[in-house]
């Protein structure tokens, strides 16, 4: 490859680079633009906690918070167990999910799937959520 190429080759590899970054960039400015936003304030908001066996627990959370993840956590709901990711919910009205036995809390609202992790689903007043027990990974 002679030197002329060899620069040809530098300034295309450069100029896609650029042009990768600003793609980033854009697609993180309308991700921050578009994602569910939370407002501080006082609200009441309904979690029902299904229990492996079935069982259920009502809990009623008056708050401040702007996300369901504080929420659950100031309620005493779930045990603040944080992860590089945020709230990770294992603990729920004192029962543990099995992580052997693919065991794992999954919040709904209105009994449809939450598809933000408990720091990032925005709550209002009157919302009613759900953590249940579920077994298996397949279908997430």
């Amino acid at each position: 490859m002679n030197e002329k190429s060899k620069s040809g080759h530098l300034k295309q590899t450069i100029i896609a680079l650029v042009c990768l970054a600003a793609a980033a960039a854009v697609l993180l400015a309308v991700w921050r633009a578009l994602a569910p936003r939370g407002e501080a304030g006082a609200k009441t908001v309904a979690v029902q906690v299904v229990h492996g066996d079935g069982s259920t627990r009502e809990f009623t959370l008056d708050t401040q918070q702007a996300y369901l993840g504080q929420a659950l956590v100031e309620g005493g709901v779930v045990e603040d167990n944080q992860s590089a990711y945020g709230l990770y919910i294992l603990t729920a009205d004192g029962e543990t999910a099995d992580e052997g036995n693919q065991e794992w809390w999954k919040v709904t609202k209105g009994g449809q799937r939450v598809d933000t992790g408990a720091d990032s689903t925005p709550i209002a007043d009157g919302d009613a959520f759900e953590l249940t027990l579920t077994v298996g990974y397949d279908g997430l």
